[in-house]
């Protein structure tokens, strides 16, 4: 496998990290997505990926007949939409699906780029916040982990998004920042890992 190769299929596993059933090691922001997309009815995946992506119901109800595992869906789903050919004729050529991508013309810098939008897609719908408001606080340097959780406890203590990101320090955790808002975080993200002290440096913190 050739160095463009390499890149393109680890875009490409990339892509799975959103899947269902994924075995990859998926970075923190990937969880979430993950979760969003772990239905436990067919129905409710099918619906999903017709609206994502813009296929018909019925054919992703009769890919899931035929066999095709929610990863393979999405994956040709993202070849489909950036080649412009038919989801099911995207589908069909599966062997390899980097092979696929060079066989469609699509480029990692393609995948890279349509997934970095459904990331911010995301996180703008977990956070309520308006897309320029998150994209200016990702560019400064904050997580959208981070801007997530900063934007519940905001939201609930009534407070400016900027000021409740910059309580977190290198030494606290989430739920210490929560309660100096007289919030409690368990109540406002009861079904979250984000209340498990997880913390992700960003530049406005010191070492």
């Amino acid at each position: 496998m050739n160095f463009k190769k390499k890149l393109l299929a680890g875009i490409l596993g990339g892509a799975m990290l959103f899947s269902f059933g994924t075995s990859f090691a998926a970075p923190p922001e990937t969880d979430e997505i993950c979760r969003e997309e772990s239905f436990a009815q067919s129905s409710d995946r099918e619906k999903y990926f017709s609206e994502k992506y813009g296929i018909s119901s019925a054919q992703i109800e009769q890919a899931f007949k035929d066999g095709a595992r929610p990863a393979d869906i999405r994956q040709a789903a993202i070849l489909a939409k950036l080649s412009g050919k038919s989801f099911s004729e995207v589908l069909a050529m599966k062997v390899d699906w980097p092979q696929v991508a060079q066989k469609l013309g699509v480029t990692r810098e393609q995948v890279k780029e349509l997934i970095e939008q459904e990331r911010t897609e995301f996180f703008i719908k977990q956070t309520g916040l308006d897309t320029k408001t998150f994209q200016s606080l990702v560019k400064e340097g904050y997580h959208p982990h981070d801007i997530a959780i900063a934007a519940k406890i905001s939201k609930a203590a009534n407070k400016n998004v900027k000021s409740v990101l910059e309580k977190r320090k290198i030494n606290n955790t989430w739920g210490d920042v929560a309660k100096s808002f007289g919030v409690d975080l368990k109540s406002i993200t009861p079904k979250d890992r984000w209340n498990r002290g997880h913390h992700h440096k960003n530049q406005h913190e010191q070492a």
